[in-house]
């Protein structure tokens, strides 16, 4: 990146924010969501809901979403046919229940009949993930529900302070969701004001050069993978860098530990908003300035929390279902993450949405590399979503010089797929680090229950070791 760039073409005064709100954005969302304005409204209006309002209007979306997967998807309809009834027995949520989990080895294994036969082909897209479970699979949304998707987000951004139109930090890491150049593109600029501070590879010369670059624009807010959030304010606290500041900072993708909220705020004198999602359903729940748990996205999904036996008193398995993507419907999903029991009653914001917190489950280290980088293990979960022949992954690290990589192995695992995996790791490792992948019959979860994707010794992660047993 141009050390002056920035200041040659970075419009940065707030009439160029009015600007992308009031015209270029809505255009945007014309020409390429064009069913964007219909959610927002409707959306807005949900926040007005009572209890009773919200129970009726996810029975309603329920019905109609179980009624599609009967009808469309061989899956759903044997699934029916076991449990001995029909979509019409299902009335509200508790009757939700009859239906088994949905897990990820069912969307692995059954994926071609798990989509819909009367969606068209160009009316869907293809999506993948690793997730914090680190097994690898695929799945389709709607376009329609793409749209849906961005209108939600962006109600939930503004409880936070972010509105189209606002620049602010993206401390992000995963090579989907971010360009691999460090120069600000005209979209960029012009249309998403996001200043991408890449996280999946960083070096101390990199975090130079985004603190020159919060400087010069002043960011208001700063999306940001948890753990990365934190590594930066660890950087800034070591460095002696105290002019950096947001009005808040929405967290996601990975757990806060005890102690880096309060972190996050001395650091950078923000407030913090925790925000819980996977790429499977996207936002699933989010702060409201009551700071009182996270607002469940209760009017595009359905959040359950499952206890059962093994589980401490008051947690369950997060169960979610899509109410709207029609083309792979995902009812009663399991997404591998524990939470405390909802909170139903009407929060002081006057949002009836249920509220959810405690998310355990998603946590994972910086790999280091022989030369000082570091690779941030969120931005290392998709790396094998289109393999099928992988089961799960973890990457283990207790040196610097070596990384190990474990996989369960699915159908058709072998030498060209390992080939693959050492292909697509190049580029962060750049040949400076051993990696060894072995293959396992199994990947056990840690003591407390959590699966740690990637799992660096003390001596050289930059997590705070004090929280690991959290």
């Amino acid at each position: 990146m141009k050390t002056n760039w920035v200041q040659e073409h970075v419009p940065s005064h707030p009439f160029s924010s009015w600007v992308v709100r009031r015209a270029v954005y809505p255009l945007w969302m014309h020409r390429d969501h064009p069913a964007y304005f219909r959610y927002a409204r409707q959306f807005r209006q949900n926040e007005r809901f009572s209890p009773e309002d919200l129970e009726r209007w996810q029975a309603a979306r329920l019905r109609e979403q179980l009624l599609h997967a009967f009808r469309n998807i061989p899956f759903y309809r044997r699934r029916f046919e076991v449990a001995g009834i029909t979509p019409l027995d299902i009335r509200n949520i508790e009757d939700l229940r009859a239906l088994p989990f949905l897990t990820r080895n069912d969307l692995q294994t059954h994926c071609a009949e798990l989509l819909a036969g009367n969606v068209p082909e160009d009316q869907r897209v293809r999506n993948q993930t690793g997730g914090a479970t680190g097994s690898p699979l695929q799945f389709w949304i709607d376009k329609e529900r793409l749209d849906a998707r961005r209108a939600g987000m962006d109600r939930h951004n503004a409880w936070a302070g972010l509105h189209p139109g606002d620049w602010h930090a993206h401390l992000w890491g995963s090579r989907f969701d971010t360009a691999a150049s460090a120069a600000i593109t005209w979209r960029q600029r012009l249309l998403t004001r996001n200043l991408t501070l890449n996280t999946s590879l960083i070096s101390d010369e990199d975090l130079t050069q985004y603190i020159a670059l919060l400087r010069r624009v002043r960011p208001r807010v700063m999306v940001a993978y948890a753990q990365s959030a934190v590594f930066f304010a660890r950087y800034c606290q070591r460095h002696g860098v105290d002019d950096i500041s947001f009005r808040s900072i929405i967290v996601t993708a990975e757990m806060l530990l005890p102690g880096q909220r309060a972190l996050l705020e001395s650091v950078f004198s923000a407030k913090v908003f925790n925000r819980y999602g996977c790429r499977e359903v996207s936002l699933i729940a989010s702060d409201c300035s009551q700071f009182t748990g996270m607002h469940v996205n209760a009017d595009a999904l359905i959040v359950e929390v499952e206890q059962g036996p093994g589980l401490p008193p008051g947690t369950g398995r997060v169960l979610v279902t899509d109410l709207f993507n029609r083309s792979m419907p995902l009812i009663r999903y399991e997404i591998g993450d524990l939470a405390s029991t909802l909170e139903t009653a009407v929060c002081p914001c006057g949002r009836a949405f249920p509220r959810i917190a405690n998310i355990r489950g998603r946590i994972t280290d910086f790999l280091v590399t022989t030369d000082h980088r570091r690779i941030s293990g969120i931005s290392l979960s998709q790396l094998a979503g289109d393999l099928p022949q992988v089961r799960q992954m973890q990457f283990v690290q207790n040196e610097r010089a070596n990384i190990q990589l474990r996989v369960v192995a699915g159908d058709g695992y072998g030498s060209d797929t390992i080939t693959e995996l050492r292909r697509r790791l190049d580029p962060y490792l750049r040949g400076t680090t051993e990696l060894n992948i072995v293959t396992v019959e199994r990947i056990p979860p840690e003591p407390s229950g959590k699966f740690r994707y990637v799992k660096t010794a003390a001596a050289l992660s930059e997590t705070l070791s004090d929280y690991r047993s959290a």
